[in-house]
């Protein structure tokens, strides 16, 4: 059977249950994970690529089935006075099309939307939507680009706080504007994304007080205890081994973000590279030389690769351009303090 696909009874199985639930996301999430399991088998049959075709078609043409967002307001007031420092605010238009993740994060995505969609119905119920996320990985993995979704498929703005300006402040002001950046989220429904608590943290000391920054971050996830706005919360870190229980133990659900698998690159790639010509791109080798790569570092190879065509007054992207742009990103990572 070798170069042959082989579907496992799990794949299977959430390919028939799916497709009778009218599920679309988890079925391409499904048909997505049996593809990249026959990459990582070596499998390159008609099959394997007639799949890969199929699921880029399905991509391409369907989207989850959800109740229609209210438009999004055109413009936003950014925050002035003691706000003005920490807060900023803007209206993403990022789509779930815009994200290559696994399937595995793309399907609690997916869940945290359905419950936002239907909090009343769950309210109704006594029970609480998602709501308070913690997102987990290394730098350049997509979870800045998952607030982005989460606010755009919701038809939200984004509050956007800078733990990092909080780390610098003192205790009290710290707490103060803490206070003011929750009162804001209990008037105004919005997605807030608290980015690196990891500088609230502070393992490598430095010129901050340990105990100052323990009495910020005390307040912070005080306040993420208490809140029951309608904002949906997020914080991101890229340390998630500094983050202790008592802290994550605030949060509904902690989703982690890994660096991109096969499949996962040969989707960035694709993505980054629509309405170029990839007929001669030789996937194993450029799968290879991006392994341990973000997605964020596949991407700009791809770019620097697509801006040479352009260049050359070429649409054909040759193997040999991809390879040497993501060398040079994995050079960058290395000259990196």
């Amino acid at each position: 059977m070798e170069g042959r696909l082989l579907a496992t009874a799990a794949h299977v199985r959430a390919l028939v249950e799916s497709h009778h639930a009218g599920d679309d996301a988890t079925f391409r999430a499904a048909l997505a994970e049996l593809v990249e399991a026959a990459g990582r088998l070596g499998d390159r049959s008609r099959e394997v690529e007639e799949l890969r075709k199929l699921l880029g078609v399905r991509r391409a043409a369907t989207r989850p089935q959800a109740p229609a967002p209210p438009p999004p307001p055109t413009s936003v007031v950014q925050p002035r006075g003691e706000l003005g420092r920490v807060l900023s605010v803007s209206l993403p238009r990022a789509t779930l099309a815009d994200l290559a993740l696994g399937s595995d994060v793309m399907t609690r995505l997916h869940r945290v939307l359905t419950e936002q969609r239907h909090a009343d119905t769950l309210r109704a119920r006594g029970f609480d939507p998602l709501r308070k996320l913690l997102l987990t990985g290394q730098p350049g993995t997509g979870k800045s680009t998952t607030v982005e979704v989460l606010a755009a498929e919701l038809a939200l703005p984004v509050f956007s706080v800078r733990l990092d300006v909080f780390a610098d402040l003192t205790a009290e002001d710290a707490v103060a504007k803490l206070s003011l950046v929750f009162d804001l989220l209990a008037q105004s429904r919005g997605v807030c994304v608290f980015e690196d608590v990891d500088t609230l943290i502070d393992p490598d000391g430095g010129e901050r007080s340990r105990p100052r920054l323990r009495d910020v971050l005390r307040a912070f996830t005080g306040h993420l205890e208490a809140d029951t706005s309608n904002s949906l919360l997020v914080v991101t870190t890229n340390r998630a081994q500094l983050v202790e229980r008592p802290v994550l133990r605030r949060f509904d659900t902690v989703i982690d973000y890994p660096l991109p698998s096969a499949g996962v690159v040969h989707e960035v790639v694709l993505r980054r590279l629509r309405g170029f010509d990839l007929s001669a791109v030789e996937w194993p080798r450029v799968v290879s030389t991006a392994s341990g790569l973000s997605h964020e570092q596949v991407s700009a190879a791809a770019t620097l690769a697509a801006k040479q065509c352009v260049l050359d007054g070429t649409d054909q992207v040759e193997t040999a351009a991809l390879l040497a742009a993501l060398r040079e990103r994995r050079q960058m990572l290395k000259m990196a303090p």
